[in-house]
């Protein structure tokens, strides 16, 4: 598959690549959720994980350093356990949105309380529009990492199911509506975040941070758009300056007493 191109029907394996695509955002999606006190469940989408990498580079000659990023992501976790890797999770990210790494898209685009509204309605829109909403028991504000991720993996497999069932018009409309989301919300933020893992973070959380940059930086490509450029903003809490698209865009700053994350659904 040409870097430089959208994906089309007529790609080889299309449905077999988008199934692959699928594992590996619901990877994702489970490893920045807090970790559960039994890892049974991420190992065995690791595993997945694995399988899905092999099948793109069978399949398309993938050259991103996505499985060897995977091979060292699964080691670490194979050599911890539910309650160290859930507390290493919390020394990452910390317990609040207003943390100095955050797992929210709205600290790293939105400055004002309206324009983080107005993004957040923008996501909500998308999952509307195919259906899905936010469980409550999630807990989560719909512009967590996770969920960003799990609805991605979500179009991903209906593409692969409309390669099969539907004609090119439903295909045509879900690989617009990743091509959408990538560009308006993950390909500007995550590989930000994942700039910010990186300082804090060693072994799985690390490996993780690689993976997910190397993974959207992937996907942008391979629908024709870029992620992050080298444009400095500054972050929360941090001191810290990482890049972001928009030399215009300013993060929403937290204080001792409030965050204004607080005001928003």
């Amino acid at each position: 598959m040409d870097a430089g191109r959208p994906f089309t029907v007529q790609d080889a394996a299309g449905p077999a690549v988008a199934l692959a695509r699928s594992a590996v955002y619901r990877f994702l999606s489970l490893a920045f959720l807090p970790p559960a006190e039994e890892l049974s469940v991420l190992r065995s989408e690791g595993t997945a994980l694995l399988r899905a990498l092999d099948g793109l580079r069978a399949a398309e000659g993938d050259a991103t350093r996505g499985g060897v990023v995977a091979g060292d992501l699964l080691a670490s976790l194979g050599n911890t356990d539910g309650p160290a890797l859930r507390a290493h999770y919390h020394q990452v990210f910390g317990h609040q949105a207003c943390a100095d790494c955050p797992l929210y898209e709205t600290p790293y685009v939105a400055a004002e309380i309206f324009q983080q509204a107005q993004q957040l309605a923008d996501i909500a829109g998308f999952y509307r529009a195919f259906g899905l909403e936010v469980a409550e028991e999630a807990g989560e504000r719909l512009d967590h990492a996770s969920l960003e991720l799990e609805f991605m993996g979500a179009l991903a497999y209906r593409e692969a199911y409309a390669l099969v069932h539907h004609g090119p018009a439903e295909v045509t409309l879900l690989q617009e509506a990743q091509r959408a989301f990538l560009r308006d919300h993950l390909a500007r933020w995550v590989p930000l975040l994942a700039r910010l893992v990186r300082r804090r973070a060693e072994g799985f959380y690390r490996h993780l941070a690689d993976l997910a940059e190397a993974w959207i930086a992937r996907e942008a490509a391979a629908f024709g758009m870029a992620t992050a450029d080298a444009t400095g903003v500054s972050l929360p809490g941090a001191g810290m300056t990482l890049p972001t698209q928009d030399p215009q865009v300013q993060p929403v700053m937290c204080t001792g007493e409030r965050c204004p994350l607080d005001d928003l659904p």
